[in-house]
């Protein structure tokens, strides 16, 4: 570590602790007021095999992409934001496609079920928290992010 340097790791187990708690939190708020079933943490649970089918291409989109975009953006000195950003903003795109699949397909095939509302949801919350932590710099942890 260099002089006038602080360690930043330790800022950032902090800051992902605590989004992660408050999606958590809201998260269980949802499901109990959409009675939404809890999944397994991590599990991939399909609607149906077009929703199989589909995940899989879109996930194979999200690596192909990323690959792409790290290619062009190494070492790319005109870009506004850091290079590594870009990259980590190209593949959240993908994963937000992703996630409005999950939420068409359940919309479409799970009937009387509110799957698709949670998920909507959980995807507005979720990128309005990346959003509002990226602007200010993580809270205020990393006032230089930008």
């Amino acid at each position: 570590m260099y002089p006038g340097q602080e360690p930043i790791f330790g800022k950032l187990i902090v800051l992902i602790v605590v989004l992660s708690l408050i999606i958590f939190i809201f998260n269980t708020i949802m499901r109990k007021i959409l009675k939404v079933k809890r999944t397994k943490f991590f599990s991939q649970t399909h609607v149906n095999d077009l929703h199989k089918k589909g995940d899989r291409i879109i996930v194979t989109l999200t690596v192909i992409a990323t690959i792409v975009a790290a290619i062009i953006f190494y070492d790319l000195p005109s870009l506004p934001i850091n290079n590594s950003l870009a990259v980590f903003m190209v593949s959240m795109v993908f994963l937000f496609l992703q996630e409005v699949f999950r939420a068409i397909i359940e919309w479409k095939y799970k009937k009387g079920q509110n799957d698709y509302l949670y998920t909507i949801f959980q995807l507005i919350f979720v990128l309005l928290i990346g959003y509002f932590a990226f602007q200010s710099g993580g809270f205020g942890l990393f006032p230089d992010l930008l």
